[in-house]
């Protein structure tokens, strides 16, 4: 209470504290490498990696011997016998952690101030009716994820020397060119094969290629996909889930993961090589009411959308989208767009894209 000029001024110094804060993930990037060498863009996938920080697994035999607890203004998980000291909580870890916990995430991290968010995660970790057996996957001193004890750690040494054994067993790792790279929660290696490339236009090569995803953070499982690379933009259309897609969850060990890539990445071409037959004949097939076909992306949010829109004028060469276009330039268009977002959001995208092109292209091969 203060008193000035006669007048009684009551400052109230109580205030609620803000929500704490969860440590950033490993930065999304996609880029082109500079020579396609595959060695060479593995070991940039590779020390990517590893400037995200020293990689470090702990088993939890039960969660609840776990607390959450604040450093920094940041949240972080502590072991109740104190072996190690608390370590922070990233981002992806924490959604990890909420979601097994069955807690609202959104709500406990923007919701409640810090001390109801600390009391509630903690009372959901304490009351779990059964024992929660995890695995915590460290980046430096951060929890980088939260997994089920069933999960194999397979990051992305491991992964890429499988592929790398499989393109050897193929006689191709001399032929194939890497022409791009994602690196984050999702890692992406888009390969293509420069003797499996045809003119569909003049001046408008599209290669055969494979898309060969995993994550580190139990955000994907690694996959192997056929896709199509438009050469001129580096443009890129997946085929489709159901067909051309093959994947494995990271549980077992890595002999498994490496007999199915061995597998897989000639399944992957040959599914591929008739996607690019479907790919060839989309010049000539017409769609009508574009701006419907794009509507009816249903899996697109708003703001994709618009920008899906964007790109399509744009391939179109117009200021409105038309009543009717070739299927081709629409599907430019979407996969342009997909460019400008988040690598695991723009590979979902151009899945679509592949499956505008099947939906489209019927019976044709």
């Amino acid at each position: 209470m203060n008193s000035t000029n006669g007048t009684t001024t009551i400052r109230d110094t109580r205030s609620i504290p803000g929500p704490l804060r969860t440590a950033p993930d490993m930065p999304a990037r996609w880029f082109n490498p500079a020579d396609g060498d595959f060695d060479a863009a593995a070991s940039l996938i590779i020390a990517d990696h590893r400037n995200d920080g020293e990689a470090e697994d702990i088993p939890v035999m039960n969660l609840a011997t776990w607390g959450i607890v604040p450093v920094d203004g940041q949240f972080a998980m502590a072991p109740l016998g104190r072996q190690c000291g608390p370590k922070i909580l990233r981002a992806n870890a924490f959604s990890n952690l909420m979601t097994r916990l069955g807690a609202p995430v959104e709500f406990v991290r923007d919701r409640l101030a810090a001390p109801l968010q600390i009391a509630t995660a903690n009372w959901i970790l304490a009351s779990a009716e059964k024992q929660q057996p995890a695995l915590l996957r460290l980046r430096g001193d951060a929890i980088a994820s939260v997994h089920s004890d069933r999960y194999c750690p397979i990051d992305q040494e491991d992964l890429l020397a499988c592929v790398r054994d499989a393109l050897v067993k193929q006689n191709a790792l001399g032929e194939v060119e890497v022409k791009s790279i994602a690196t984050g929660l999702v890692d992406v290696l888009r390969i293509t094969f420069p003797s499996e490339q045809q003119v569909i236009k003049v001046g408008d090569v599209t290669a055969l290629g494979l898309d060969i995803s995993s994550s580190s953070f139990g955000r994907s499982a690694a996959h192997v996909r056929g896709s199509l690379v438009r050469l001129r933009c580096l443009n890129g259309l997946r085929v489709q889930e159901r067909t051309g897609s093959f994947s494995f969850r990271h549980i077992g060990d890595i002999d498994r993961m490496r007999a199915g890539i061995a597998e897989a990445i000639p399944a992957a071409l040959a599914v591929a090589r008739g996607t690019m037959a479907r790919w060839r004949a989309a010049i000539d097939v017409m769609v009508e009411d574009v701006a419907a076909l794009i509507a009816g992306m249903h899996d697109l949010s708003l703001g994709e959308q618009k920008v899906v829109e964007e790109h399509v004028q744009r391939e179109l060469g117009v200021h409105a989208l038309p009543a009717h276009a070739p299927l081709y330039e629409v599907l430019n268009g979407v996969t342009s767009a997909a460019h400008a977002l988040q690598p695991a959001r723009r590979l979902e995208v151009e899945a679509m894209a592949g499956d505008l092109l099947i939906r489209h292209t019927g019976g044709r091969s």
